[in-house]
């Protein structure tokens, strides 16, 4: 089989039989890799068809600890590199020790005692073939059912639509600003402007003012989509405001309007979740309301998925998780 590889997961080494069998490999053609532990496998592991895993079994032995310790070392490798099935090493040629491995989960055993060169290479190529061959028709399973999920996702979209409009339900909202300003021209202009645009503009000139409102909106459905705040404000500031709106709204974009280029308050404004700038004096008014208003809109749009999404999780729940739980790359 051209281009096999393989990983030798090895912790004492690979000296004796074990180094004249990855030497042997080598040369007829196997990538071989040697590593000391699991986690240094997973790091070596390439991209594509999964290696074959050697672990080495040399130490073990048929007593009932000893069987023990090699199964979990198996059902670890396994867990720790998905897509293969790992080949154990042994020296003792003892019938228990290979029952042992293969029982929990071992693709083959090669026994040093026993095999020779060309049985150990037909084991790394055919498990490697296998573990290709199997890595192929998950990833066509796995494109089958990515396509029958978006297709699951975009029907209950509609049913849910048809659901909402049979029952009267109106969740056609514009989108909506909360706009935090004291000065009255710059709060007058903004909100007047916005409304113009189709997007719902709730002022308030205090910022403790606008976050007491804001629960008020979002208990009652109306949703924010987009805060607007002056950075000088009376009472909390307006990186405050932004502050005590975002804990209640995580996801809340908010611009801050300030006449300051200051690179402080530019640095504390992006810890405090600000998205952007308006600059006074509201020189270029067109530009910056349309601004606003796509970005009103995209939030309003992220928000009405995220709904969606929510309530397809919670009717399809059993089936989402067994789509989680699918082998991924």
């Amino acid at each position: 089989m051209p281009d096999t590889s393989a990983i030798v997961i090895a912790p004492n080494g690979t000296g004796g039989a074990l180094g004249v069998l990855v030497e042997r490999l080598a040369g007829a053609g196997v990538r071989v890799a040697v590593v000391d532990d699991l986690a240094s496998a997973v790091d070596q592991s390439m991209r594509g068809a999964p290696p074959c895993i050697l672990l080495d079994m040399r130490d073990a032995t048929a007593d009932p600890e000893d069987l023990k310790r090699v199964a979990e070392r198996i059902r670890r490798a396994i867990a720790g590199l998905p897509g293969t099935t790992p080949v154990c090493i042994t020296a003792t040629a003892d019938p228990s020790l290979m029952i042992a491995c293969i029982r929990a989960g071992a693709a083959d055993v090669i026994d040093l005692k026993l095999e020779g060169t060309a049985g150990a290479r037909a084991v790394v190529q055919r498990v490697a073939r296998r573990q290709a061959d199997d890595a192929h028709r998950i990833a066509a399973h796995r494109e089958v059912i990515d396509e029958l999920m978006r297709a699951l996702i975009q029907t209950e979209r509609r049913t849910i639509d048809l659901e909402e409009r049979l029952a009267g339900a109106t969740d056609a909202r514009t989108p909506a600003v909360l706009l935090v300003e004291n000065e009255r021209t710059v709060a007058d202009q903004l909100a007047d402007r916005l409304e113009a645009s189709g997007i719902s503009t709730f002022a308030y000139s205090t910022g403790a003012e606008a976050v007491r409102e804001a629960e008020t909106l979002v208990a009652s459905g109306s949703g924010i989509d987009l805060a607007l705040v002056a950075a000088q404000l009376p009472g909390i500031d307006g990186l405050e405001t932004v502050s005590r709106l975002r804990q209640r709204l995580p996801d809340l974009p908010a611009f801050l309007i300030t006449a300051d280029d200051d690179d402080e308050l530019a640095e504390q404004a992006t810890d405090a979740g600000v998205i952007g700038f308006v600059m006074k004096p509201l020189v270029d008014m067109d530009h910056v309301v349309a601004r606003l208003a796509h970005l009103a809109r995209e939030s309003l749009h992220r928000a009405r998925e995220a709904v969606y999404l929510q309530r397809i999780k919670q009717r399809h729940e059993r089936v989402l998780a067994r789509y989680q739980s699918l082998p991924r790359d």
